[in-house]
């Protein structure tokens, strides 16, 4: 795995055994002062410099990428509707919901945010966290591929749509690409929730709509093991898997002691996401999810995790 040269050290967790464990700042809340995703909490991780940061993107209408946190504006910006529905010009008028109120900061475009990066040489890696779940046109994939080529050796592209990481990696096959299998396999407690995909519990009590969670057929761990066989080779070449912390808990639990070094097996650095202090039990999961050798731990509170050595 590789740590960019001197990092903060709130950034990391140095574990028991000695490894290094990232923390992935969730939506670049560093401190927390800056509304998630805005240039302004971008720069304060490149100047940290943090070892690991996420920002999230959408495919706006015409040209150019925004980066805010949903698909649809209405939830953190003052716009309304798809991101993919809105344009350049009109992306210009939005500005970010913070805490209660509307801010001076606008949801910045990907273009602003590589011209930021050139202006800051500091090592952190970000992952682009890529929200279209509809496919992308194949002249925009080859605009986002221009857009981010000054910045290629400090992103990591991210997503849950395999389709549209494929079309990336069709384009340049050297791009470094995450994945998130949620939407094939997932595990929560409470899926009363109808936006959870793939939505169906099977068997085993995953969610999952393939056909071996139909009925049980063997032990979990087996069906584990080749549910994710399969879903591990989606996007050929990708480096790292972002797994909900509820799901990675879920399969330790139904004895898949091995999780990590199967992952590792098949050339991908595990991520969980998402783990804050304050929530119930926060520390011990922490403890749980580095003793079981996570690479890297997504958060919002980043200092407070990092303080604990995962233990």
């Amino acid at each position: 795995m590789t740590v960019p040269a001197s990092p903060h050290p709130a950034s990391l967790l140095r574990a028991p055994d000695g490894r290094t464990v990232l923390m992935k700042v969730h939506r670049c809340l560093w401190s927390g002062e800056h509304p998630s995703n805005s240039l302004a909490a971008l720069e304060e991780c490149l100047r940290a410099p943090v070892a690991r940061a996420e920002i999230d993107l959408g495919m706006l209408a015409d040209r150019d990428f925004l980066v805010t946190h949903d698909d649809i504006l209405d939830h953190d910006t003052t716009g309304k509707g798809r991101v993919r529905d809105c344009t350049l010009a009109e992306s210009r008028e939005l500005r970010f919901r913070w805490r209660g109120a509307i801010t001076e900061h606008r949801p910045p475009l990907l273009s602003e945010v590589v011209e930021l990066f050139r202006s800051i040489p500091a090592p952190p890696i970000v992952e682009l966290d890529m929200k279209d779940f509809e496919p992308w046109p194949w002249p925009r994939v080859e605009e986002l591929v221009r857009l981010v080529e000054p910045i290629r050796d400090r992103i990591v592209f991210g997503g849950q749509a395999d389709w549209n990481l494929r079309r990336l990696l069709a384009v340049d096959p050297t791009l470094p690409t995450g994945f998130n299998p949620f939407f094939y396999l997932d595990w929560v407690a409470d899926v009363r929730d109808r936006e959870l995909v793939p939505g169906v519990v099977g068997a085993y009590g995953y969610l999952d709509q393939h056909i071996l969670s139909r009925e049980r057929r063997g032990p979990t761990t087996d069906y584990l093991k080749d549910r994710l066989g399969g879903l591990l080779r989606l996007v050929p070449g990708a480096r790292e898997a972002h797994v909900r912390l509820e799901t990675f808990e879920r399969m330790l639990a139904d004895g898949l002691s091995d999780l990590v070094p199967l992952f590792h097996a098949a050339g991908y650095l595990v991520d969980v996401w998402t783990l804050d202090a304050g929530t119930p039990a926060w520390e011990a999961r922490l403890a749980q999810a580095v003793a079981a050798g996570v690479d890297m731990v997504t958060t919002n509170t980043p200092h407070a995790l990092s303080a604990t050595g995962g233990t």
